[in-house]
């Protein structure tokens, strides 16, 4: 049987010990800091792309990946004859599944492109499902349904803290950035398929509190939770805050607590969190 092999970008949310266990490859996006590039997860730590993001007076310009860079990596990948599933960030948010499926087309390995219509750690169980069943021989066509069966039981919610990186970078109206500052607004949002919907905004963190609160409730009604991430632009009081809740909530979860991607902290900003849980 021909071997499948796991490809996604580094918008996703694994460890290194996980990426290891089962020989994932994750292409990186890249970020630009005053002329510096940085590649997520390799010239520079989340840690330290955090600090100098929060040290530089413009937002970081960030790239998905080159076709070429595509290219090179399924030749390699493919060069024993194996085949590749390349898993990568919703559509709607990159043009990183875009430039992956132009490459496909240009490589002599066969590769299938999968838009996991979602991101971070949410991504990462997709992915994780997907590297597992390589590595019992199952087929593309079984992976495929299976990881589609996934995405129906998890569940990814964004927390904003501070929107001045969200203004700065044009994804909120100008008008509606000043007076979001202003009034010292936070809102959370669901990452689905198609769009971030914002499900709650207020002054203050005492709205955030309250959708955490609603989620947590929402978890509730599954037989269980196993699976829960918690993802992070440097950790608050009120992060710290959620997590010790989950935790008391559901203690037999595996949890995965991390730094998000450069990427995603540029366009989250300081205190962001992301609250990702896959149901049974």
């Amino acid at each position: 049987m021909t071997k499948i092999k796991i490809m996604t970008d580094s918008t996703v949310q694994l460890s290194k010990e996980e990426q290891e266990k089962y020989g994932i490859t994750v292409i990186p996006l890249s970020a630009m800091i005053q002329n510096t590039l940085y590649y997520d997860n390799q010239t520079i730590s989340k840690a330290e792309f955090l600090q100098k993001m929060n040290e530089s007076p413009t937002l970081p310009k960030t790239s998905q990946p080159a076709v070429g860079q595509y290219i090179e990596l399924y030749n390699q990948l493919g060069a024993d004859g194996s085949e590749i599933l390349s898993i990568h960030v919703a559509s709607y948010l990159s043009g990183t599944y875009a430039a992956a499926v132009q490459a496909s087309k240009l490589t002599k390995t066969k590769v299938t492109v999968v838009d996991s219509g979602t991101v971070d750690r949410a991504m990462a169980y997709q992915v994780l499902t997907a590297a597992e069943m390589s590595q019992n021989h199952a087929s593309m066509e079984e992976i495929l349904v299976e990881i589609r069966a996934v995405k129906e039981k998890v569940e990814l919610y964004v927390g904003i803290v501070d929107l001045e990186n969200l203004i700065k970078g044009g994804r909120i109206g100008k008008v509606l950035g000043r007076v979001s500052t202003m009034l010292n607004m936070k809102i959370m949002l669901k990452v689905t398929d198609t769009a971030l919907e914002p499900e709650a905004k207020g002054r203050g963190l005492k709205s955030l509190k309250k959708k955490t609160q609603l989620i947590i409730e929402e978890m509730k009604q599954y037989e269980m939770i196993e699976q829960i991430g918690i993802t992070h632009v440097g950790l608050t009081d009120f992060a710290e805050e959620v997590i010790a809740e989950l935790k008391k909530q559901f203690p037999n979860a595996d949890y995965h607590i991390a730094y998000a991607s450069p990427t995603l902290m540029t366009h989250a900003g300081k205190g962001a969190f992301a609250i990702s849980y896959m149901a049974k």
